[in-house]
């Protein structure tokens, strides 16, 4: 008999214990906010927020890549519409050297300034990116890493630019068709500064392209980085609702366990009382 009741009141002591111990996590949980203390306290919850702290990392790496993509994505722009505008201008200064009021002075003067587009263009390909690098790289330029699946380039390549323009002569460089122009306005060559025309306006159309294409580039960082901070936000409140405490359910079940103890403590020591009377008679 009193083996048995040593051992009904040890195991009462031992539930009253857990409560106790489950009244003070849930006081640590309400005090620091935090709904867990370690990972046992819920294994799944904790692997879940685990591999949310891995993928806000990896989000972080790839909003970082995806501000420097779009800083040199931009600058290719800048650069593309002034190589674009420039050619205009080239067109511009062909089409007012063929006219028949245009003398020698004139067309020398016209080519001068053709000239200087010319040296223009040449230092706009050779510009370098906001890191320092080439911007328009005469290899194959670097792919950037913005996502688990996806790499995107920055920015064109040399030749894609400035190089492979379709004229009825064939593929020309834009420096090729900028000299030749400029000598048909030095010589007054009306035939050559009408082919010039013609090619000036290849190279405007190439040059189109390429702006389109980099448009095309930096709607894609532009797109993802707006993706990625929405998953961002979805990641955040996910994490949130796993890791933070619920204070109304804390709360609750902190009342709830104390009335538990409570009354538990009240059943346990009247039992004790009645036990040892029991033993005493």
């Amino acid at each position: 008999m009193i083996g048995s009741t040593r051992y009904v009141s040890q195991a009462e002591i031992n539930r009253q214990s857990r409560i106790s111990s489950d009244i003070t996590k849930l006081q640590a949980s309400v005090s620091s906010g935090k709904r867990l203390s370690a990972a046992s306290d819920d294994p799944v919850a904790a692997a879940r927020i685990a591999s949310i702290n891995q993928t806000q990392a990896n989000n972080t790496v790839y909003e970082a890549n995806i501000n420097t993509g779009a800083s040199i994505a931009s600058a290719a722009d800048t650069q593309l519409a002034s190589i674009q505008n420039a050619l205009t201008r080239a067109k511009e200064l062909v089409l007012n050297g063929r006219t028949d009021s245009s003398s020698g002075n004139d067309r020398n003067a016209l080519a001068t300034e053709l000239a200087g587009i010319a040296g223009d263009i040449t230092t706009a390909s050779q510009a370098n990116d906001p890191n320092g690098n080439p911007l328009f790289p005469t290899g194959t330029p670097s792919a950037i890493p913005i996502s688990d699946s996806l790499q995107v380039t920055a920015t064109p390549s040399y030749s894609s630019v400035f190089q492979g323009v379709s004229t009825a002569a064939g593929s020309k460089t834009i420096g090729d068709i900028l000299s030749a122009a400029q000598t048909a306005l030095t010589n007054g060559d009306n035939t050559g500064l009408s082919t010039s025309l013609d090619e000036l306006d290849a190279a405007i159309a190439h040059v189109s392209t390429a702006q389109t294409d980099q448009g095309l580039r930096e709607a894609r960082f532009t797109s993802v980085k707006s993706q990625l901070q929405d998953n961002d936000t979805d990641l955040a409140t996910e994490r949130t609702g796993l890791e933070d405490t619920d204070l109304t359910y804390a709360l609750s079940e902190i009342e709830s366990k104390q009335t538990s103890l409570q009354a538990a403590q009240t059943v346990f020591a009247q039992s004790m009382k009645n036990n040892l009377f029991s033993l005493l008679a």
